[in-house]
């Protein structure tokens, strides 16, 4: 897949968005640079490419940045589109790297180097009678990304509830679903908000369940939403795609996305079925790639257990394998 170049956007005069190339779909993920008295701050760094590379090295170059003067590295969450190049990055410049306490837990069970989630993820999903060798490709998917993001430099749990920057203060605020601890950062005077992940523009964000995170992740973004939908923010900045102008208004479009889907699991659900047909069956109007087949399987688990949770539909195991009803 052809990688396209990067971007960089001053948004005040001292915080740079910057898009960063990836090998996916989205094109760019967006990163952020705040300038602020006393120190720099990098937020998010990539995916492990050498585009990926050489656009940090073209931006530290074009904006006269020493990147030794990076003090801070602050990962919104542990998806490899965003902290891929920390260790690249942090031995570039030196920096401390956080992360919120349960995305740090997180990143180290999924790209510590070992094999437990890739394992676990492959148990997870045989149990709802996912086919060889779409399995056994799953966990090769799961393996290939952790050793692109191994080695971890350490990594620090983040417990600031603010940044002070030059115009003004950015409160750290956590919210679940797309990950379990994903850092957004709200400047307070401005009602701007960097939201990573949390809520995209065009696209809805995946919300998945997976072994050792929230077991039930519909039910924490649904919440997270509705927080949002309440929140005052002029404009939100996104990692993929473009900005956010009216953020209740695409929470509430997302909401009632997720709607969507529940009725429609509730439809197909007239009979006894396996997590894995269900998926078929959502997604039969598209041509999945097996590292989409991988994200599509956990949504669909995350909307059964959130179906189940709430008692609208029963989970049967038979020993073996799981299967949900009405």
């Amino acid at each position: 897949m052809t990688e396209t170049s990067g971007n960089y956007q001053p948004l005040t005069d001292y915080l740079i968005r910057i898009g960063i190339p990836i090998p996916f779909p989205m094109k760019h993920v967006y990163c952020y640079l705040f300038r602020m008295k006393e120190e720099i701050i990098l937020v998010d760094v990539g995916f492990p490419t050498e585009a990926a590379k050489k656009y940090w090295e073209k931006v530290f170059e074009e904006l006269s940045i020493k990147p030794t003067n990076i003090s801070k590295i602050i990962l919104t969450h542990f998806h490899p589109d965003h902290t891929g190049l920390i260790s690249w990055m942090q031995q570039k410049t030196g920096a401390r790297v956080y992360m919120s306490n349960v995305e740090a837990k997180m990143i180290r069970t999924v790209f510590g180097g070992s094999t437990k989630q890739a394992e676990a993820t492959y148990d997870l999903f045989g149990k709802h009678a996912v086919p060889e060798p779409l399995l056994t490709k799953v966990k090769e998917n799961v393996m290939f990304l952790s050793n692109k993001v191994n080695p971890l430099p350490e990594i620090e749990d983040f417990e600031d509830a603010y940044l002070e920057s030059p115009g003004g203060r950015w409160s750290v605020q956590t919210y679940s679903g797309h990950a379990e601890g994903h850092l957004c950062f709200y400047q307070e005077s401005q009602k701007v908000m960097l939201i990573g992940d949390v809520v995209l523009n065009r696209i809805t964000p995946n919300i998945s369940l997976w072994p050792n995170s929230d077991q039930n992740p519909l039910k924490s973004y649904l919440s997270t939403l509705q927080r949002l939908g309440e929140q005052d923010v002029s404009i939100a900045y996104p990692a993929h795609g473009t900005p956010i102008e009216n953020l209740a208004q695409r929470a509430k479009e997302i909401i009632e996305h997720h709607d969507g889907r529940l009725a429609t699991i509730l439809n197909i659900l007239e009979s006894r079925q396996v997590a894995y047909d269900i998926t078929e069956k959502l997604f039969r109007h598209k041509k999945l790639t097996d590292h989409q087949w991988r994200f599509a399987i956990a949504e669909t688990l995350a909307h059964l257990e959130y179906l189940v949770e709430e008692k609208r539909i029963q989970k049967i195991s038979d020993g073996r394998m799981f299967r949900y009803e009405l």
